[in-house]
């Protein structure tokens, strides 16, 4: 079962300096931007890139909740970018359980 939510266009993509590759919904009502969904995306705590799929629209400025697949669990946690590019930060405790 995929955890995808929102529809990513594979050619509307943004690729940031860390490697990671965003991809958009695109339409007149794209508020994800580059991610909806987002492959090589490294995540914090670990030395792994993995694909991260959004579950929600951005609930602040800086953070959209998502979700990735690491050790077979689902890891919750949120998207967020900085000069360097995307980065998935899971949330407290999700690593440890894995």
């Amino acid at each position: 079962m995929s955890g995808q939510r929102f529809y990513a266009s594979p050619t509307d993509i943004m690729q940031w300096p860390n490697g990671a590759i965003g991809h958009r919904p695109g339409g007149p009502f794209d508020c994800l931007g580059p991610f909806a969904k987002v492959c090589n995306c490294p995540v914090r705590g670990t030395d792994e890139r993995r694909t991260v799929y959004a579950t929600g629209y951005a609930d602040t400025a800086f953070s959209v909740p998502a979700r990735c697949t690491y050790k077979g669990r689902t890891l919750r946690g949120y998207l967020t970018a900085d000069e360097n590019g995307a980065e998935f930060r899971p949330y407290d405790g999700q690593l440890s359980a894995a």
